[in-house]
């Protein structure tokens, strides 16, 4: 069992580290310990798209063995904590190629995560796109 640091916003930290080295780096069998058995993935208009456990492991597993990552980097992350919930987000950057198309997008990543038995998980998630900046 994950004992509870001094710092949440510190453990949290980590643990969106540790869920984009999961699939950044093909070991989604991390995210079993990270997510929520009730863990659910909504789209930004709020339409479910994964939900429990088995199936948001699915969904990176699905991602990663479908697509080739070129590029990915995160930054300006927020994390605010109430007793036992967080919210989490930041910025993202990333670029992969699929099917022989090329792809980017930049958005934020937000999650939820509840603290139960002295151990943070993840319960949802949702993207946010920023909008594109049109050149000219």
């Amino acid at each position: 069992m994950v004992s509870v640091m001094a710092d949440p916003k510190e453990e949290i930290q980590q643990l969106l580290k540790k869920i984009n080295r999961a699939w950044t780096e093909s070991q989604t069998e991390i995210l079993n310990e990270v997510f929520h058995e009730d863990m659910m993935i909504v789209s930004p208009d709020f339409q479910v798209l994964g939900k429990g456990r088995e199936a948001c492991v699915k969904s990176y597993e699905d991602f990663i063995r479908q697509a080739t990552l070129r590029e990915f980097s995160e930054s300006d992350a927020t994390i605010e904590v109430w007793e036992h919930t967080a919210l989490a987000s930041y910025r993202f950057d990333m670029a992969w190629e699929m099917d022989g198309q090329s792809f980017q997008e930049a958005g934020r990543d937000v999650f939820v995560f509840t603290l139960q038995h002295n151990r943070w998980q993840a319960v949802w998630r949702t993207i946010l796109p920023l909008p594109e900046v049109s050149s000219g």
